[in-house]
């Protein structure tokens, strides 16, 4: 029977997202898709789903009944660039809840688009315009609303009036998983009193019961309310950031290591992850009337941090080799991780839409256009859908051998952004790389394709 020493790898994701701009590489995955949407039990504690996957294709005919009883026609045939004008989805809302009606599905996820690309200014049709690639949408078994053709999670009308809403686009916004500081600090001594050699079913034991020690992480959410559709995403997105580190989902890309697989022993430093936007330009063409909006979305960043005997945290002076290579990797295929995990595409979607607000902010489009929003940003008569959104996070652990030792991790998370640092800086729009714009030819018409 061999002996196993114990090595305590735990990994923290916790802290804001920094905002970069710079390049990053994307990959190609092979189909699949985990499930949507996150578990929370009664005591407001969050747990993984039931693992399986949704296979999109055995879905489509579903979607698609579903998406034709319930949208206008057109709605449903793919665009390459759907049009949405905000001033007029405004006054589309204010027609349904004066006529005391519910917001229809095609207001509610403004008009099926998946993506968004452009924001064109149009002071002659007092026009605020969000543009991007667009489909059928309808809704999964989980609930979360997907292109009938894609499957990408599209844009969502909550998320523009969170955006709408805010007090200042200067402010961080986002969600945070962290330890309570005394249980850290006892989960430290608890290692350190039972780090002597002892079997390998024995050694797993104790790393289980050390996770018990440290206890659930607290959920934090900034800068959304609290029980928004954005603070739901960001909670959902960065619990699945952390069970694919820990190698508790395993997605189908090929030579995909999660970062407990990559690290050794001795590696004792706790790590914090984080998503930050990463576009890898916003380009404003020469009148200042259209911006466009490139690059991967998302990007993983890390920082190792020490952990002193009462429990704090302090950003260590070095990295491990394991926590770059792990980066590395999760940013080569951020591409085909969003088309696998609908919440980090979901994240994209929201970094988009609060980036496009920090510009209307910055440029003062509204005033360009004569445009000032009223019932979108009257929260009594135009309420948001609420979420039970969760207080507490586990501390999901995993373990694995290692040259007869084992190696524990233990990950929390958070996700931030602070949409003014993206937008301080744009580069010109050649005219010729801008896209044929054409007014809706009624003037009713909150969204088209021409």
């Amino acid at each position: 029977m061999h002996k196993i020493m114990l090595t305590c790898l735990s990994l923290a994701l916790t802290g804001s997202v920094a905002l970069a701009q710079n390049n990053g590489g994307q990959g190609q995955g092979q189909g699949g898709q985990f499930p949507g949407g996150i578990l929370i039990n009664p005591a407001g504690v969050i747990s993984a789903p039931q693992a399986t996957r949704v296979n999109l294709k055995l879905e489509q005919q579903r979607l698609k009944t579903v998406a034709a009883a319930q949208l206008p026609g057109d709605m449903t045939k793919p665009s390459e660039l759907r049009k949405v004008s905000l001033s007029k989805l405004e006054a589309a809302c204010q027609k349904a809840v004066d006529a005391g009606r519910e917001i229809g599905p095609d207001l509610r996820y403004l008009a099926g688009i998946t993506q968004l690309q452009y924001l064109f200014a149009s002071p002659e049709t007092g026009d605020l315009i969000i543009a991007g690639p667009a489909e059928g949408f309808s809704p999964m078994a989980d609930g979360r609303v997907v292109g009938i053709e894609s499957g990408r999670p599209v844009l969502t009308l909550d998320d523009l009036l969170v955006m709408l809403r805010l007090r200042s686009t200067a402010m961080q916004l986002g969600c945070s998983f962290d330890p309570d500081p005394a249980r850290l600090a006892q989960a430290q001594a608890w290692n350190k009193a039972n780090n002597s050699p002892t079997t390998a079913n024995i050694a797993r034991q104790r790393f289980f019961q050390m996770a018990e020690v440290l206890g659930n992480w607290d959920v934090t959410v900034f800068g959304f309310p609290a029980s928004s559709h954005a603070a739901v995403t960001s909670v959902e997105a960065d619990f699945q950031m952390k069970c694919i580190a820990l190698g508790l989902q395993q997605p189908q890309i090929r030579g995909f290591q999660s970062h407990l697989q990559m690290a050794v022993p001795g590696e004792n430093t706790m790590r914090r992850w984080w998503f930050a936007p990463h576009y890898n330009v916003i380009e404003r063409s020469a009148a200042g009337d259209a911006f466009h909006l490139t690059g991967p979305r998302l990007q993983l960043m890390a920082q190792d941090e020490l952990v002193d005997a009462e429990g704090n945290r302090s950003a260590a002076a070095f990295s491990e080799v394991s926590t770059e290579r792990y980066t590395k990797q999760f940013n080569k295929h951020m591409r085909a991780l969003c088309q696998q995990v609908p919440a980090f595409a979901s994240i994209q979607n929201l970094f988009d839409l609060a980036i496009v607000e920090a510009l209307i902010r910055q440029h003062d489009l509204g005033e360009l256009v004569s445009w000032k929003p009223t019932l979108f940003l009257d929260s009594r008569r135009l309420p948001i859908q609420e979420f039970t959104v969760p207080t507490d996070v586990p501390s999901l652990t995993n373990v694995k051998t290692v040259n007869r030792g084992l190696l524990m991790g233990l990950v929390g998370g958070g996700v931030t952004i602070i949409p003014d640092r993206v937008v301080v800086r744009t580069n010109v729009l050649p005219p010729d790389r801008l896209p044929k714009f054409r007014p809706a030819t009624d003037a009713t018409w909150w969204w088209w394709d021409e």
